[in-house]
């Protein structure tokens, strides 16, 4: 089994053709090549049959602030390169309602989508389930208010990941970084995530209000991760 170090202490399994990004205080393992470019549904499912987990914002943001530490290494440019021309679909889901956003990871496709059901795992201490009342700012904003934007933090569910969404906001926004979000609804409206580099790499866009029929969207499967690479 060849292994390939990489910058940023995450490390290249040719043999196996996974990559494994430091994460959080552990590391996950993604196989290569991604999934996509398809509809959330298709490239959830293709995942899904390969008895893998989804990818989760966090996770997504990890894995770009990897490859942008190692931009001349064959798989991670080949990452950076579906980034700046598509996007990247996130395990990380929205159930907009009339004052708040629910914002959950569903990472093996089962989590429920009501809004009674969700609030019952938040009241019980489930870290997958957030929950953001409305005015947090919109639209473009600078890379300052955008990592202190409570949206963004519930989207990525730590605190401790604002450094590397800060390093990712930095070196993929020529402008300011921009989230788009659904907004209050008179009824409980379920959507998607994406992470996009504004198909011209100049701009971080946070996308939290796919209906999922879009066919432009990468992910990737997630194998178990644990707390050393």
């Amino acid at each position: 089994m060849e292994i390939k170090e990489l910058n940023g202490n995450g490390k290249i399994v040719v043999a196996r053709k996974e990559i494994y990004v430091p994460h959080l205080d552990g590391v996950f393992a993604s196989s290569l090549p991604m999934v996509g470019p398809a509809s959330f549904k298709n490239v959830m499912s293709a995942i899904d049959e390969d008895k893998g987990l989804r990818p989760t914002t966090a996770q997504t943001f990890s894995l770009v602030d990897l490859a942008l530490q190692n931009p001349e290494e064959e798989h991670c440019k080949d990452i950076l390169s579906k980034f700046k021309n598509k996007w990247f679909w996130t395990a990380t889901e929205s159930l907009w309602g009339n004052e708040d956003v629910i914002v959950y990871d569903n990472v093996d496709g089962k989590m429920p989508f009501d809004r009674k059901s969700l609030i019952k795992r938040y009241e019980d201490g489930d870290e997958a389930v957030r929950i953001v009342p409305y005015g947090f700012k919109t639209e473009s904003q600078s890379i300052a208010k955008f990592i202190k934007n409570p949206y963004v933090i519930a989207q990525v569910g730590n605190k401790n990941m604002i450094d590397v969404v800060k390093r990712v906001t930095k070196r993929i926004s020529n402008i300011d970084p921009y989230v788009s979000a659904l907004g209050s609804t008179n009824e409980d409206v379920k959507r998607y995530t994406v992470l996009d580099s504004g198909w011209c790499g100049d701009i971080l866009s946070l996308v939290a209000s796919r209906d999922g029929s879009d066919y432009n969207g990468y992910a990737f499967r997630v194998c178990n991760a644990s707390k050393a690479a």
